[in-house]
């Protein structure tokens, strides 16, 4: 019974849902350090990715990062898969959670601290404190995206080393916060709001 309650965890773990903690402050104020959230992993095996939505997505490319326990015996590798499962035990350090701002063909910018896309401003209102630099204008290739902490202060993604991240890189959408109990919450729906132009004709 163990036996089968092991591979239905590693299951649903590879293909439906896991719970990540979070390591960093990257995503304060939504994700602060040592949450738990639930990613599922079916709704983009049926569709894309929409902007504003929180995604865990592998950042490592080629064999350039190693998993921790690469290491580890074949019972101390399981119980590390195990405590992944349920978010006991930190992520793969290359395992990353950003919020997706540009889909594919987007022009993305940042000006006085307002984000635009094709031009267009946008705003946030998950987002709270200094705003960040200016940032570009790009335009994301076809098959990336392009993410951002909403710690735009604090935050290493695609503004920087991260670039555009691969589509097949994703792992899946986070749903809720559901550790610490005072923390719970969901992240769904927070998504960037066209303003209305502030443009007139005189």
């Amino acid at each position: 019974m163990l036996t089968v309650s092991i591979v239905v965890a590693l299951l649903l773990r590879a293909f439906v849902a896991q719970v990540f903690f979070i390591p960093s402050s990257s995503m304060e104020p939504t994700l602060a350090i040592d949450d738990r959230i639930v990613v599922e992993k079916l709704s983009y095996r049926f569709r894309e990715p929409e902007r504003g939505d929180v995604i865990v997505f592998s950042g490592a490319t080629g064999a350039a990062v190693t998993a921790p326990d690469t290491d580890a015996g074949p019972v101390e590798r399981l119980a590390v898969r195990l405590g992944r499962a349920v978010g006991l035990v930190p992520p793969v350090p290359s395992d990353l959670v950003k919020r997706v701002i540009g889909l594919p063909g987007d022009e993305i910018a940042v000006l006085d601290g307002l984000l635009h896309v094709d031009g267009a401003p946008y705003g946030e209102d998950y987002l709270t404190g200094p705003v960040a630099a200016d940032f570009g204008p790009v335009v994301v290739p076809e098959g990336t995206l392009f993410f951002l902490g909403d710690n735009r202060r604090n935050s290493s993604d695609s503004r920087g080393s991260l670039g555009f991240v691969d589509r097949g890189r994703v792992i899946g959408r986070a749903v809720a916060i559901i550790w610490p109990f005072e923390n719970t919450a969901s992240l769904v729906g927070q998504r960037p709001t066209p303003l209305p132009s502030t443009s007139s004709v005189g």
